[in-house]
């Protein structure tokens, strides 16, 4: 385990996030076996640590399900750990689709500083993949809409538009372009058009809960 919990930390601080997920659980079977059922408040701790990136990495990589199976799994002293319970309640707003509460949690969250890198990608990650969805969902929607759902002010919001070619009126309505022509799409594999389609219908779902 302490191996590879030195390889997490390493890929943390030299902001190679996509490796993550697989150090994160290459070590989580490595703790089924080596952890005690009455961890140390040093292991917990540590382990708890670990336990928080796991489920980063899987938001940063917009695997909820992956994300939520590992909490079930996770022991329950651990689950009482700050930083583990913390990321956990992200993507607990993230399932519910509460975004501003997830940049709320992400961004006004006491992170330890060996995760703000982490977070950071979070935050800016899912702010352009739901942008993107908007995009792709809306012809019309207004700014304020946006803001609310980015966790952002009108401002920031508009610049982001702005980025994108998207025209925003004097009413305050942006009007979004996708980022892929109809006819792109036929050079597009099975699971990139599955992907889009989850996209577009990701705003439209009933809320669902999360144990």
């Amino acid at each position: 385990m302490e191996a590879g919990s030195a390889q997490v930390q390493q890929a943390l601080a030299s902001g190679e996030f996509n490796k993550l997920v697989t150090l994160c659980e290459d070590v989580e079977l490595a703790l089924q076996e080596e952890l005690p059922d009455t961890p140390s408040a040093e292991q917990a701790n540590h382990v708890g640590l670990l336990y928080a990136v796991h489920l980063l990495a899987y938001l940063l990589e917009g695997r909820l399900h992956a994300a939520r199976f590992l909490w079930k799994r996770t022991p329950a002293a651990i689950q009482q750990h700050a930083q583990a319970a913390a990321a956990h309640g992200v993507l607990a707003a993230r399932w519910r689709r509460q975004h501003a509460e997830v940049f709320q949690q992400l961004g006004g969250g006491a992170w330890e500083a060996s995760l703000q890198p982490l977070v950071n990608e979070v935050i800016s990650r899912s702010r352009d993949e739901l942008l993107g969805q908007v995009g792709e969902a809306y012809k019309v929607i207004a700014v304020t809409a946006v803001a609310a759902m980015l966790g952002l002010d009108d401002g920031a919001v508009r610049q982001l538009c702005a980025q994108r070619g998207w025209a925003v009126d004097e009413a305050g309505f942006a009007h979004p372009t996708p980022a892929k022509r109809a006819e792109d799409l036929l050079e597009m594999g099975e699971d990139q058009l599955k992907r889009l389609a989850e996209y577009v219908s990701y705003l439209e779902l009933p809320q669902c809960r999360i144990e």
